[in-house]
């Protein structure tokens, strides 16, 4: 049984990497004896890889962070009724609940209208942990950027409706991963792929009281609602931006 406020962790990558291992070993240890821990693989459900990266999740948890790791298994709004109730239910007993890679426009897309969003807030609110790495980070804020859309389609910048599961608890941003990210080498994919450029029109598009989180690569954010505490891990640094005025951390 739980018996504090929950936490909050954005991970702007690395989640299944040795960077974080003592993040999510610290984590664990704050939910008491024997927390249940789980893989909620909906962001990359549309992918045919989407069952290896899950078994990827376990593993590194048995290996790694000597914890076992169980599987939500939610990889579409359209699954049959029985298996959309299991997941629901492991869901709702989950003390601990991972997000990771895949796109987060496909995942707002699969939980929207259903009882997933709403069962996470009240988890958190009953003491877990939700950590949102990579893609699942980008969906938990106000307003979500499509990423894939954008930078792989060429659509116009735009934002999507987000979930605002951080607006349950009173942070009214947008959380962007790969803030700091190097890949294009000869062009500019800061700013989660969409560059200097491309991301001052994202900007200028929010509505003036919503601040911007920047997550580096390898860097955790922990929001400990118990404390209200907002602690920094990894290897980065994590910056808050509204209207051009900054502050890194």
């Amino acid at each position: 049984m739980l018996r504090r406020k929950g936490v909050i962790v954005l991970m702007g990558s690395g989640e299944l990497t040795t960077t974080m291992v003592e993040v999510h070993k610290d984590m664990l240890a704050l939910l008491g004896d024997n927390p249940k821990a789980y893989f909620l693989d909906t962001p990359a459900g549309f992918q045919l890889n989407a069952d290896q990266l899950s078994q990827k999740a376990v593993e590194y948890f048995r290996v790694n962070v000597g914890h076992p790791m169980g599987v939500i298994s939610f990889k579409s709004r359209d699954l049959p009724r029985l298996e959309m109730e299991k997941a629901l239910h492991s869901l709702k007993e989950a003390d601990y609940i991972l997000v990771g890679p895949g796109s987060p426009t496909y995942a707002i897309r699969q939980w929207q209208n259903t009882a997933i969003p709403e069962i996470i807030k009240q988890r958190i609110h009953a003491g877990a942990c939700l950590v949102a790495a990579s893609a699942a980070a980008l969906t938990v804020g106000r307003f979500t950027l499509p990423v894939y859309e954008i930078y792989k389609v060429g659509q116009d910048v735009h934002w999507v409706e987000g979930l605002d599961i951080l607006g349950a608890f009173g942070f009214n941003l947008v959380v962007v991963p790969h803030w700091n990210n190097a890949e294009g080498g000869t062009h500019d994919t800061r700013f989660c792929f969409m560059g200097d450029l491309r991301f001052r029109k994202l900007e200028e598009m929010l509505p003036s009281d919503v601040s911007i989180l920047g997550l580096d690569e390898h860097t955790a954010c922990i929001i400990d609602l118990e404390h209200e505490d907002i602690s920094i891990r990894g290897i980065g640094s994590v910056t808050l931006r509204r209207q051009t005025l900054e502050r890194t951390f």
